[in-house]
């Protein structure tokens, strides 16, 4: 089936939340990267292979109590839990299950006599359910949570990732000293090989020309291959046509020599942060093209400057498509 879509890659991100499961965090593990980087993947299959007390929620789910919610194999029977704790609510699930994160681990370590387990716990794409002016309370909740639990049934261990590719959410979160926060990127040149080789190229040339579009991330990857057989430059005109708006935008606010300038070398942002270029700054991380790439990665490796791909020593474009399209929209406008 075309949406089974093979897990690759990850082996060092799998590899460091295993070790961090085992020894715990003082603080919530706070993971951002790009829209589609596969943040969501990742942290799904740590939760499937996870061998201690592991819940899942993704906050963006509507209605589904199943697909909102997912545990480790340790906790085999808590959905019926979980759903006996939401009673009849229908509607966001997944933000409310978000809200009630404390009563429902509380319940499942006392009704299933877990004191001392392991506790690992994901909160999924938590900006965007909870909105970005609730994210600080929350991150400072979890803070408070991870104590009192770990308190509470003497755990061995615990550890809370929260996610999000909303940039905006960066500068409140690290206001605070209550997590850790770490970048996951896309996927490293091998990785994609990989996935794209398992997804049915017409050629070589094509995997060449989806990674110097999509840098590496494979939801665009598997957009391009499934979607648009392959067809890179009708999937490059349908992006043109969201990325309209936002050029729309930059002109009405008076910021095309600064948008041509960051097109030109995204550090522009750090090296010459004049009121318009931090205007500019906050419209394409509100519009998740770029992204702040100054914290630490999630494996502690560097991510490598490159012009190809958009990736300066503090910001990045988030596809290098991205970068093309908006100096080709640029063009024609000036034409």
């Amino acid at each position: 089936m075309a949406y089974r879509i093979p897990f690759v890659d990850r082996v060092r991100e799998l590899g460091i939340l295993r070790d961090l499961s085992v020894r715990g965090l003082t603080k919530p593990l706070f993971i951002y990267g790009p829209e589609g980087c596969g943040k969501t993947r990742l942290l799904r299959e740590f939760i499937r292979l996870f061998d201690g007390v592991g819940i899942y929620i993704d906050a963006l789910e509507g209605r589904n109590v199943d697909l909102a919610v997912k545990f480790s194999s340790v906790l085999g029977f808590a959905t019926s839990i979980v759903k006996e704790l939401m009673g009849g609510y229908v509607g966001d699930v997944g933000r409310v299950l978000a809200e009630r994160v404390s009563t429902i681990l509380v319940e499942l370590l006392t009704k299933l006599r877990l004191k001392g387990s392991r506790v690992v716990v994901v909160v999924d794409d938590v900006v965007r359910a909870l909105g970005i002016d609730r994210v600080e309370w929350y991150v400072k909740w979890l803070y408070e949570l991870l104590w009192k639990v770990s308190d509470k049934f003497d755990l061995s261990s615990m550890l809370i990732v929260v996610t999000t590719s909303e940039g905006s959410s960066l500068d409140v979160v690290m206001r605070h000293t209550v997590t850790h926060v770490k970048l996951l990127w896309n996927l490293d040149r091998a990785g994609f090989k990989d996935l794209a080789l398992r997804l049915g190229p017409p050629s070589s040339d094509a995997v060449e020309e989806v990674w110097r579009v999509a840098g590496g991330n494979p939801r665009a990857l598997i957009e391009v291959a499934i979607d648009y057989g392959w067809d890179v430059g009708r999937w490059l005109r349908d992006l043109g046509s969201r990325l309209l708006s936002v050029v729309e935008r930059v002109r009405h606010e008076g910021l095309v020599r600064e948008l041509e300038m960051v097109i030109d070398d995204v550090d522009t942002i750090h090296l010459d942060p004049s009121g318009g270029m931090i205007k500019l700054r906050n419209i394409l991380i509100e519009e998740n093209l770029i992204l702040a790439k100054y914290v630490n990665t999630l494996t502690g490796e560097e991510l490598v400057p490159s012009k190809e791909l958009g990736i300066g020593r503090y910001y990045a474009w988030q596809l290098p498509a991205y970068r093309t399209i908006l100096k080709s929209l640029l063009k024609q406008e000036s034409t």
